[in-house]
């Protein structure tokens, strides 16, 4: 094929796939055999004119075409399609690994689009999906894409079959070993000077309306800046329980296996915090909260996702400082609120032993602990206390004892009354008899 050099192995390719392989090694290897890439053409300074021809031939017939750094930047001849890998070592250092027509081949990095961030990358991997790209079974057979289902209301099942998904890295990992740990993805950071800075891992997903212009997909519709709009998740993880419930142990392991969506495990030294939400401009700390661009409607979301059963929150220490921590922040409607109605529907204290608040038939219920109920002072000397079986004390004084005095008082103020009554009664008869 005079169109490039013809990569010709298998380890050639996965060598330039890791970026390590090098113009000598192109050279070294017997022409005309396919590679992992697929067919193959490594472009250089000295064949550079047949880049043109050689992202032609791909786009047709499909393949790859690896461009040297020594080949001239900017933009490709002729725009690759949806057949055409490129594999651009031209920017930068390391390997950008684009399929289609993507701002990436010109050495762009939309992200950071009009920034004065410093850059530098290792592997890049770059895809495009045109509005008609094709999709597949779960077979691998070619087969019609979904339509748009724009039911709201769609069922599990509806949703699962009736949309589309697509993947520009998959890793998978099958276990048969009850003692290894399998992991389908593994990324790592490690800081090792004062001061530097290391994410484990970073994912966004974005919505932007740009019209890309010499970038868009052909036949991909116009629209108004003003009715943009797409759907964003920055991560979903999928937990596929096959196994027994949560409780439960198999005979075939001896002990219950967890089944997590997220764990967050600290090692080393104390941490500062296991979630952390923020905005895009969190540490100006000059802004009003309404001031503020990318904030959160909701904090935290449970969607459907409990049973009768189920626990929303639950912490396991056995001694901590704090257990929710307002104090920075002021609400206008309600700092909790709660759905209550009867006994055991509101806050409860050490297992009800300690007593509850709840809400009934719009009244405010505080039903008393075992041991009563205290009202105490700022300086938590007892003020009033009510104990289980209704005896009462006021600053201390049993309330009964503080009765007996008061009562006899009362008890001699009616006898009196009564006695006045019967000598007045007396007195005007005798009146009477006189007269």
């Amino acid at each position: 094929m005079s169109v490039a050099r013809r990569c010709s192995s298998g380890w050639m390719a996965w060598l330039l796939w890791f970026g390590l392989a090098g113009a000598s090694i192109a050279a070294a290897l017997p022409p005309e055999r396919p590679s992992l890439l697929g067919r193959s053409f490594v472009i250089d300074k000295a064949n550079a004119a047949d880049l043109a021809a050689a992202i032609e031939y791909s786009n047709t017939h499909g393949g790859t075409v690896v461009i040297y750094p020594e080949v001239g930047k900017g933009p490709l001849p002729v725009k690759p399609n949806l057949n055409t890998r490129v594999v651009d070592l031209r920017y930068g250092a390391g390997m950008s690994l684009v399929r289609g027509n993507h701002p990436r081949l010109s050495g762009m990095w939309p992200q950071y689009s009009g920034l004065d961030t410093g850059l530098r990358k290792n592997i890049v991997v770059s895809d495009v999906i045109p509005h008609d790209a094709s999709v597949e079974s779960w077979k691998g057979e070619a087969r019609a894409v979904n339509p748009e289902n724009k039911n709201r209301a769609q069922t599990s099942e509806e949703f699962a079959n009736t949309h589309n998904h697509y993947q520009n890295l998959l890793s998978e990992v099958w276990s048969f070993s009850p003692t290894i740990n399998a992991v389908a993805l593994w990324g790592d950071s490690g800081a090792f000077h004062p001061g530097a800075r290391s994410w484990g891992g970073f994912l966004s997903a974005r919505s932007w309306p740009v019209h890309w212009n010499d970038y868009l997909p052909p036949g991909t519709a116009d629209f108004k800046d003003e009715h943009f709009d797409a759907a964003l998740v920055g991560l979903e993880v999928d937990v596929l329980n096959g196994g027994l419930p949560h409780g439960s142990v198999s005979p075939a392991v001896g002990i219950p296996l967890s089944k997590v969506g997220v764990q967050i495990v600290g090692f080393g030294k104390r941490n500062t915090a296991a979630v952390e939400l923020r905005s895009e401009d969190t540490d100006d700390s000059g802004k009003e909260p309404d001031e503020r661009r990318g904030t959160w409607h909701y904090g935290l979301i449970e969607h459907n996702a409990l049973n009768s059963a189920s626990t929303f929150l639950i912490s396991t220490s056995s001694a901590a400082k704090r257990g929710i921590d307002f104090s920075l922040t002021r609400y206008a409607d309600s700092a909790i609120r709660l759905n209550s109605e009867g006994s055991r529907t509101g806050i409860s204290f050490n297992e009800y032993k300690g007593g509850e608040i709840y809400a009934e038939d719009e009244a405010l219920a505080l039903r008393t602990g075992v041991q009563g109920l205290s009202i105490q002072t700022p300086n938590g000397r007892e003020l009033f206390w009510i104990g289980r079986f209704g005896l009462m004390r006021w600053n201390g004084i049993n309330v009964l004892l503080l009765a007996v005095p008061v009562l006899a008082v009362l008890g001699w103020l009616v006898v009196r009354n009564f006695r006045m009554a019967r000598e007045l009664k007396e007195i005007r008869r005798l009146l009477a008899a006189h007269a």
